[in-house]
């Protein structure tokens, strides 16, 4: 719109000017036509909205947006759909040896678009519930993947797990992941879960195995697991592949109380920060940020880095790459896409603000010139929407101006990039890091590695979700403002014991990432690292993260990648790096252990300092 009108109030139009603006007329939605009619019925109340909101709420609505069209979860519908339109789901058909409608639904809850089973070690000692004959309708049980801890695995695990990948490849079996799992199953009907049994959970590359080879397979991998002392553990498969999940200085974060808050995310110095590769645009996601005390001669330095993925910051992540003035690798905050996903997100808090004043308005309309409780509180809610009105309407126009040209959004050139390698030492994680020596201007508001927790929950939300007992027995606390400092690296001895527990009583760790894609998601850690190979057979131990819940979404998809995975008690566990998605969805986050990855950056910046995150490397 003509920027002369931007900050003009809907008390200050005429007649002609609502016409030529194209705020009233046939082309206007009705329900903005009465809105806006509204604002001019009440201009003591409403007369100060600016024509820049109205035009917002012009294009929002002025046609509709076209459906688009996705893979669903499997869910009832689906196993109603199941149940009426295939006669055979519950046939087994060679050479599969478990039902179409067991395989499609064992996995039921663990993602919006779960695995299918191939097979299990207790298939004829734990039957899959199936509807009755006749049945048209059937809920199968939901299930959702917990970590394992303080059980016999956990003490021989990383002498058993060697001993497994060994056998599947006796029996040819080209894995992908070999971890483990809990799952707490909720049966239709009913309002506890159950917990499962311990689960050695496989994945094998997709179509280069069957049903009866991974069940052939299955006795030695048992065997190991006796050998060692273990009983009662089942073995299941499935198919799936890890993936890698790939201007002006950088905003204040803002407290939980500003409109802002959340909405600035994206060009804030919270962790989480939104990055991309200039070249072609590829995204992915700030670690942390660290600075160099002294240069690689010993002289002072004051540079300031960042950690991501080498695969976010590099397009070959093949060979190893240190800052070449010539061939400069330039990184900047928010790619285009992430951009035009967070100017929509602003336009779209702002419509809902707008809309809500005019209703609270029309409320007060009615109640006429009552006095009482609800006419005070809800005056009070009106000027707080047109405050926050005001305030969201000056942050959009600072994105427009400041943000919206790439050169603006540069935040820095990529410094090392060694080579993705799982042979770095003899724990063999995945090293897949990148520094960047950040423009110190942006940074003029950055005081230290702070996670901006976003508004999708208050602090007694997110306290319940992490420590769903010890919030308050254990006086657990989310600080109020959101604002969640990093103040150390988890040492490995106390990844593998955690201190808190669910309300079953059973021990957990309940961890958070606020990434480029899905923004703030908690997740599960397994409590046992996975042990996973690639097509070309390099083999990896890995961190790794379940989904939540069903509900909750995935804790990571494409464009995550580099983010860091922490505790609610200020803890970072480890950088984010990869998933093993299906369909729309991923069920699987892996990651490299944080106080690991700080042991390669010291290796390279002697001088690093973590702006006080303390660290082990034991």
């Amino acid at each position: 719109m003509d920027p002369a009108y931007r900050y003009k109030t809907i008390a200050d139009l005429s007649d002609e000017e609502f016409e030529s603006l194209a705020f009233l007329g046939s082309n206007v939605a009705p329900g903005v036509r009465t809105m806006v009619n509204t604002m001019r019925a009440n201009p003591t109340r409403l007369g100060s909205l600016t024509c820049f909101v109205v035009d917002c709420l012009n294009r929002k609505y002025a046609t509709p947006a076209a459906p688009q069209d996705a893979p669903v979860s499997s869910t009832v519908s689906d196993a109603d759909t199941l149940l009426s339109s295939e006669s055979d789901a519950f046939t087994v058909v060679a050479p599969d040896l478990i039902s179409k409608f067991e395989s499609t639904f064992w996995y039921h809850g663990i993602s919006g678009d779960p695995p299918k089973l191939l097979w299990r070690s207790d298939l004829e000692t734990n039957p899959f519930p199936h509807p009755p004959p006749g049945a048209r309708f059937f809920k199968p049980p939901t299930k959702t993947a917990h970590g394992v801890f303080n059980t016999t695995l956990n003490k021989v695990w990383d002498e058993v797990a060697p001993k497994i990948i060994a056998s599947m490849k006796d029996h040819s079996i080209k894995y992908s992941a070999l971890k483990t799992a809990r799952f707490l199953i909720l049966e239709d009907g009913e309002e506890d879960e159950r917990a499962g049994p311990v689960v050695v959970w496989i994945a094998v590359r997709p179509n280069t195995t069957n049903a009866g080879s991974v069940r052939d397979a299955t006795p030695d991998i048992l065997g190991i697991l006796a050998d060692a002392g273990v009983h009662g553990v089942v073995v299941e498969w499935y198919e799936g592949s890890v993936q890698k999940l790939v201007g002006p200085p950088l905003m204040k974060v803002e407290h939980n109380a500003n409109p802002s808050f959340g909405l600035n995310h994206p060009f804030n110095t919270g962790l989480g920060i939104p990055i991309a590769r200039l070249s072609d645009d590829a995204q992915g996601t700030l670690a942390l940020l660290f600075r160099e005390v002294k240069d690689s001669n010993g002289q002072p330095s004051d540079r300031i880095l960042a950690l991501t993925n080498k695969h976010v910051a590099s397009v070959d992540t093949t060979t190893d790459y240190e800052l070449n003035e010539a061939d400069p690798q330039h990184i900047v905050v928010c790619g285009d896409r992430r951009l035009t996903r967070a100017v929509a997100e602003i336009e779209d808090t702002l419509n809902k603000d707008v809309r809500d004043a005019v209703k609270l308005n029309n409320e007060l309309v009615d109640l006429g010139d009552q006095v009482s409780m609800a006419v005070e509180r809800m005056t009070t809610s009106l000027k707080e929407k047109k405050e926050n009105i005001s305030i969201l309407q000056t942050l959009f126009d600072e994105v427009q101006a400041k943000w919206m040209d790439v050169e603006g959004r540069k935040f820095g050139l990529v410094d090392w990039a060694p080579a993705i390698s799982v042979r770095v030492d003899d724990r063999h994680y995945t090293r897949d890091i990148a520094t960047i020596s950040v423009d110190k201007e942006k940074l003029e508001n950055f005081e230290s590695n702070i996670v901006d927790l976003g508004s999708d929950f208050d602090s007694s939300q997110l306290e319940d979700r992490f420590w769903p007992i010890d919030a308050v027995r254990c006086n657990k606390t989310i600080p109020t403002n959101l604002q969640l400092p990093i103040r150390s690296a988890l040492p490995r001895r106390l990844v593998i014991n955690p201190d808190t527990e669910d309300k079953n009583g059973e021990p957990l760790y309940i961890v958070g990432k606020y990434g480029n894609t899905t923004k703030l998601t908690l997740g599960r850690y397994s409590g046992m690292e996975a042990y996973t190979c690639t097509d070309l057979g390099l083999e990896s131990r890995e961190v790794v993260v379940y989904n939540y819940s069903k509900r909750s979404g995935d804790f990571s998809d494409h464009g995550d990648s580099g983010s860091l995975i922490f505790m609610g008690d200020s803890q970072g566990l480890a950088i984010l790096h990869s998933g093993m998605p299906r369909g729309m969805h991923n069920h699987v986050t892996y990651a490299t252990p944080l106080w690991w990855v700080f042991k390669q950056v010291l290796a390279k910046y002697p001088s690093a300092d973590f702006y006080g995150i303390t660290y082990s490397l034991d």
